[in-house]
């Protein structure tokens, strides 16, 4: 045997590293392999971090073609794009965070990094490969499991023509596409889509569902298609696209509709069709650990149906998100460190946000989600058009929703639609986690003006309307 830790850590992304470090740092002996040249996974080198570089410029971009609105008078139409300079500018910064992610970790006695590849050989034992091509065999106590997602393949033909990117490769084009189909109404197609508008792309959207965003309410979606519409993005929805054909230095995408067949012609098509748990390589048959194309199957503690092997993050299967798996990471070192009653996430108290224009949030359970877990549901609203800092801000074509339990009046689930949503999220998430009431949110004094203060006026509205409500 080459080596003996006490917990092997299969991924350094967001999920694999904070608990490889929380792990050491409670004193177990820990090796974390990462597949990749450095930590931070998917959401540092393709998701998360590269995207929201480019959409912060196509964001300022934006505010520049808008500011006539604000009395400000700028020659726009000079203005251009240094691509180049802005994928520099990106890959710098996903240098810096991968740097120090990597120095964070150093400094962990307990804790050795090893780039490569790791497969399990059993319940105990995995095999690491090495980017130099180093075999060593690995003896463990416990492993973790925490290596991401890759995106879902385009079951279409033509998917693999070179103009057919995903949504990891597209980030590093050569240049802004021309024309740009976007295949997929979800939330990497909807912010890939208004981002590359932004920068200067013609673009067009296919959902094959009546709407955007599937999961989200309907009423927010409906009103965000509407924005992208306004925008001068094409969408075309109950669309099933059939194949991709190569012409000259594009393609032409053919779709069915109702109404009958078509094409369109692009210079370059975004598959974003979802993702899927990455569990190739990993040697789960050598195992009894449960799995199916959904992800990892695992327990209220994370444990799979090998005892000692767990799993956090994207590959145990929706919801995908970084601070998902982060929250799962950590929650499952302090269990693994045997501290009392650790607070495992649970689905109900997820928050994502959507980093459309304007953003859309979503915190704990849907309106639908709620009635299906067999709550009675009321619904508070508040409408951006009379918000004092959506007026400023020039952005007040927005709406908060939310969800409540009407018999004690806890709140449920919150979503918004409006620019800077994503700073509602966390508040969401605490009231949703704290079981706060309603009677509680409207006691609440935040500052004016400001978006915060939404929460506060849908909760008084409700309880205006019921004062007999009021707990």
């Amino acid at each position: 045997m080459d080596k003996r830790v006490e917990v092997l850590v299969i991924g350094g992304g967001p999920g694999g590293t904070p608990a490889a470090m929380a792990l050491a740092q409670g004193g177990k002996r820990v090796l974390l392999v990462e597949a990749a040249a450095g930590l931070g996974g998917t959401c540092l080198f393709e998701g998360c971090i590269p995207s929201k570089i480019l959409h912060e410029t196509a964001r300022r971009l934006r505010e520049i073609t808008q500011a006539g609105e604000f009395g400000i008078h700028l020659p726009h139409p000079l203005v251009q794009l240094d691509w180049r300079h802005l994928q520099a500018r990106k890959r710098a910064l996903l240098q810096r965070r991968a740097t120090a992610a990597q120095q964070r970790a150093s400094r962990l006695k307990n804790l050795e990094l090893q780039f490569g590849q790791a497969r399990l050989l059993g319940a105990r034992r995995a095999e690491v490969v090495s980017h130099s091509g180093e075999r060593i065999e690995v003896e463990f106590d416990t492993c973790i499991l925490a290596t991401g997602s890759i995106p879902n393949p385009l079951p279409v033909r033509g998917a693999d023509l070179p103009q057919v990117s995903s949504s990891d490769r597209i980030l590093d084009a050569p240049c802004v596409p021309e024309r740009l189909v976007v295949i997929g109404g979800g939330p990497i197609g909807i912010e890939m889509a208004q981002m590359f508008h932004a920068l200067g792309s013609d673009v067009s959207v296919m959902q094959r569902g009546p709407r955007i965003l599937p999961g989200v309410d309907e009423e927010l979606a409906v009103m965000l298609q509407q924005h992208l519409i306004t925008q001068g993005i094409k969408l075309y929805l109950d669309c099933r696209v059939r194949r991709i054909c190569h012409t000259g230095q594009g393609v032409f995408v053919q779709y069915d509709m109702e109404d009958g067949c078509d094409q369109i012609y692009a210079t370059d098509v975004l598959a974003a069709v979802g993702r899927r748990p990455n569990l190739e390589g990993l040697g789960l048959e050598n195992t009894t650990v449960a799995y199916s194309g959904r992800g990892i199957q695992v327990d209220e503690t994370l444990q799979t149906t090998e005892p000692g092997i767990y799993a956090v993050g994207d590959v145990t299967g929706p919801p995908m998100f970084a601070h998902w798996a982060t929250a799962q990471g950590l929650a499952l070192a302090a269990h693994l460190l045997g501290r009392e009653a650790p607070s495992f996430p649970r689905p109900e108290q997820v928050t994502a946000v959507i980093f459309s224009t304007p953003e859309l949030m979503t915190a704990g359970l849907s309106e639908s989600g709620a009635r299906e877990a067999g709550f009675e549901v009321g619904v508070a609203r508040y409408d951006f058009s009379q918000d004092a800092r959506a007026q400023i801000g020039g952005y007040d074509n927005g709406l908060l929703k939310i969800f409540y339990d009407c018999s004690t009046l806890k709140v449920l689930g919150v979503q918004a639609l409006v620019a800077n949503a994503a700073s509602l999220a966390g508040e969401a998430a605490l009231l949703i986690r704290s079981g706060t009431t309603l009677g509680a949110v409207a006691e609440g004094i935040h500052p004016h003006p400001t978006l915060s203060e939404s929460s506060v006026s849908a909760a008084r509205g409700v309880l205006m309307e019921h004062p007999h409500q009021c707990l």
